[in-house]
This record gives C-alpha cells, structure tokens and sequence, in this order.
C-alpha cells in the first residue's frame, strides 16, 4: 500500500504528526508512507524512520517564498501522481492541503469536513469525507482520528512522538564535562508567548547553583540569537548558548542527554516531548493546552500572563521536583 500524508502547518504541528505516523506503520507494516510539509517544517521528521519520502510545498511564511513555488508545485504534483497512491489523506485542514490531495491521483482522496464543512467543488475531487472532531482535542490525537476515519488502526490512541535516539548527533558546542544539563527554550517568534526575561535569569541562577549547567536554545533568528546571548550573559558562568547553530538532530541529542527542558509553547517544546525529556511548559495567555501540550512525557503546566510575576515560583517549584535526587534504592 502507498499511503500519502498531508499537513500544511507549521515545524511543531509535523513532528506532532509521527504518532499517526508510527501508529500507521505499524497496522501497515509493508506500506510505503510518505508526507508532504511546508517547506523549512521537514528537518524535525528526521528522526522518524517511518517515513519514506517527503515532499515540501510553500513555506508557512509568505517572507520565506521564493517566485518559483508554483512551478515548484506542479513538479511535485507530477511526481506524487507518479506514485499511484493508494490514499491521500489531508492532515491540515485547508484549502491548499485539500487542493494537493485532490490533484494527488490517489484512489481514495480524503479530508476532514466536521469543522470547516466541505462543499463545491471539493465534494467532486475528493473520494472520501472524515466527521472526526479534531478541534478542541490534542493535535496528536486530532491527527490519529482523521486517519482512522479512513485506514483500519488497531489502536485507541496515538503512542508517543518520534524522534529516535540513533537519529541525533552531537551538537557544534562546548559542554561542561560531569555537569548535568538543562535546557531553556525562551525563544518565540510570537512575542505574546515569551516568559519575562528576569524571571529566566532567577530560574537559571538557582539551578546553576545546584550544579546544573544551562544550556540556552535559540532558533537561527538574529533577535532569538540575541535573547540567547543576553540571559547568558546575565545567568554568568555555567550557562551557554546555542546560538542558532544546532539543527533539530543536535537539539534532540541535548534533550536526551537533559534531565530538564524549560520551554514556551514551540516546536522545541514538543521535541522535549519525543525525547522522553521531563518538561515544564510555558503557557501563554491565549496558547491552548488542550491542543499544544507535551504529549506522553512527564510535564508540568504553567500558565502566564505577561506581567505575572508569580508564576516564577511555580516553575522553581515545577523544576525542583523534576530535578529532586532520586531515591537511593531506586
């Protein structure tokens, strides 16, 4: 079987994807599983062995496109209609998802039609119509439900998220030797999202006396890389940065080689999440837990508005008691 998968979304919603991913491998174990992404998102499924092939289209950021996407497109097209899929399936739920899977030529062209009901002209290019309720649910799971309405999955519920262990490598920086690390993730493009700078700087202070080393993540943007460098430099000695060099297979080393991830609400978060790697996540006042926590992996939740200072004990607490000495019969 050739089954083709479609999610037109942003670098957090792709990885969040590899539970249906593996959940469909393993009821399908001989079948040839292949996704298309938003261009700059595919780099994070490089550690789901599941996945055949994958196709990107446009990037998420209209910024980031070039004047060749729609020739880019019809390449594409050409060559998934090449594949002679057996299903198509729409992850995405939109316009330009829909679009590719019905010009896909696979023999069952699917999508969902419970939120944004289906009419004209998508009723006469798509074969089948999903009624799964994927909006006010995990988007793990949201994922799962939309493919069980058209392949046959064992299963109730997605398993964790992939991003195996074999599949990383060492990232381009200095660590500390014999220091346990933590990660911090304070970076977002969505500034409603960020956690108050102090507050980072007390978090990273306590630790470091507690012998930890902080290691801070940044993405490649320069006003990202330049958060990194600021709270390194205010946290002092024993904190360093990853100044946008590391990739999402470097990340991922880190995270399985962490005792902690601190995090917003992004794609790292939801990396954390696939490692394993216990976790206190930074909620904003409009990002929705419901949809975008860490999925299977021990966390805690903190909500924040952007003048509330009092959630910094609560991470403090949060953190101590992932970081607690274990027992010593344990």
């Amino acid at each position: 079987m050739r089954i083709l998968l479609v999610k037109l979304r942003h670098i957090g919603d792709a990885l969040l994807m590899t539970p249906t991913v593996q959940a469909v491998k393993e009821a399908y174990p001989d079948a040839q599983i292949d996704v298309i992404l938003r261009a700059g998102t595919e780099s994070i499924l490089s550690g789901c062995p599941s996945i055949n092939k994958i196709y990107t289209t446009a990037s998420p950021e209209k910024s980031k496109r070039s004047s060749g996407v729609l020739w880019k497109d019809l390449q594409m097209l050409a060559a998934i209609r090449r594949e002679k899929y057996d299903v198509a399936i729409d992850l995405g739920n939109n316009d330009r998802g829909r679009i590719i899977v019905s010009l896909s030529g696979a023999k069952k062209r699917c999508a969902n039609s419970h939120l944004y009901q289906i009419g004209w002209p998508w009723k006469f290019l798509l074969t089948h119509l999903g009624q799964s309720e994927w909006s006010i649910i995990h988007r793990a799971v949201a994922d799962f439900l939309n493919v069980k309405d058209f392949l046959e999955l064992p299963q109730q519920e997605p398993g964790p998220q992939i991003f195996e262990k074999s599949e990383t490598h060492a990232p381009p920086i200095a660590l500390a030797p014999g220091k346990p690390l933590v990660i911090f993730h304070p970076g977002t493009r969505w500034q409603r999202k960020r956690w108050n700078e102090n507050h980072w700087v007390t978090l990273g202070a306590a630790l470091i006396a507690q012998n930890h080393q902080i290691i801070i993540s940044v993405g490649p943007d320069p006003e990202e890389i330049a958060l990194g460098q600021r709270l390194v430099q205010a946290i002092g000695t024993g904190c360093i940065s990853t100044e946008g060099k590391t990739q999402w297979h470097h990340l991922a080393w880190l995270l399985y080689h962490s005792r902690l991830f601190v995090g917003v609400d992004t794609a790292a978060m939801h990396l954390a999440a696939a490692t394993g790697t216990p976790t206190v996540a930074l909620f904003g006042p409009d990002s929705d837990a419901r949809n975008w926590s860490p999925w299977k992996t021990p966390h805690r939740l903190i909500h924040f508005n952007s003048d509330e200072a009092s959630t910094l004990q609560e991470v403090l607490t949060a953190s101590a008691g992932f970081l607690a000495p274990l027992p010593l019969n344990s």
